[in-house]
């Protein structure tokens, strides 16, 4: 596997060690979309996921990364392939950004909301049995129709008292709501922009990417388990399909304290009446945004 200079730098002692962040480095300060948020005076970028810094301090073991990548004869022939191309790919940069790219995509957050009086009513239908759970854990069954009548006519006369009101059930990350394609196709579209921009060569047809180059993005999703085999060029085009459909979701951003340290973050509000059914419709024309109201409270 070939080592190209311009990918090593000198360091404090004057060596000459490669920089195995110089593709990621490139990719925050050229391509990662944030959304600059103006705070007391200060602005800052806010971006999805984790920051470069913050991955670059948990992945520094290029001793591992030596040992993993240089065996691999499909990571060896499609460096000679793609330098026929006029690209000189570091694999190892390459590795690190994927897999930068795939860690970003997981800590992506999603608040899911308590069902509302509402909600839970909505989902009703000629109730015939109630359950009551008692502070020890023990349950409570009815089937009397007069209790059931009673629960009923009360939540009827209560279910707008909570319409400006939310609770959050829980704090998922995307991968825990969707399914793999569209977590694939964050990944797919970003590593896609990523070579197109970096290795700014003319391809057939004013193409993105060239096969070569869509055969290593297939690759690195497989070997670092984002799919269980090495997907088609076809799948690709699909991928790239799906990221147009999804990339326009809107997001709220909310002000936290994470280990003493107080962040902005992207975060999506989904009312229960979305996420209660299983995973989310991604590809739905109209996303579920959460619109809130001045007065809208939501509870944590």
């Amino acid at each position: 596997m070939n080592m190209y200079g311009q990918d090593f730098v000198t360091d404090e002692n004057g060596i000459q060690v490669l920089n195995c962040f110089k593709y990621l480095d490139f990719y925050e300060a050229q391509i990662q979309p944030y959304t600059l948020i103006h705070h007391e005076g200060k602005k800052y970028k806010i971006y999805e996921g984790i920051t470069a810094d913050e991955f670059q301090l948990e992945n520094n073991n290029f001793l591992d990364l030596m040992n993993l990548l240089l065996p691999d004869k499909r990571l060896v022939q499609l460096q000679s392939e793609l330098e026929k191309e006029g690209k000189q790919v570091c694999m190892f940069n390459i590795y690190v950004l994927a897999k930068f790219l795939i860690e970003r995509g997981k800590k992506r957050y999603i608040f899911l909301l308590k069902p509302r009086i509402s909600d839970v009513l909505a989902t009703l239908n000629d109730v015939t049995k109630v359950s009551f759970t008692n502070k020890d854990e023990t349950v409570v069954k009815s089937t009397s129709p007069k209790l059931i009548q009673i629960l009923m006519e009360a939540l009827e006369k209560k279910k707008d008292s909570d319409q400006s009101e939310y609770e959050v059930d829980k704090i998922v990350t995307w991968d825990q709501v969707s399914n793999k394609s569209v977590m694939q196709s964050y990944f797919v579209h970003d590593l896609t922009v990523f070579l197109n921009k970096y290795f700014p060569v003319k391809r057939k047809k004013d193409a993105l990417v060239s096969t070569k180059e869509v055969e290593l993005i297939l690759y690195l999703m497989k070997l670092l388990g984002l799919s269980t085999a090495e997907l088609t060029n076809k799948r690709h085009s699909q991928l790239m399909s799906l990221y147009k459909q999804i990339s326009k979701q809107k997001q709220n951003y909310g002000r936290f304290n994470i280990d003493g340290k107080e962040r902005i973050l992207p975060i999506m509000f989904i009312p229960y009446s979305v996420w209660n059914y299983g995973k989310l419709d991604w590809t739905a024309e109209e996303f579920p945004e959460l619109k809130l109201k001045t007065g809208d409270k939501i509870k944590f």
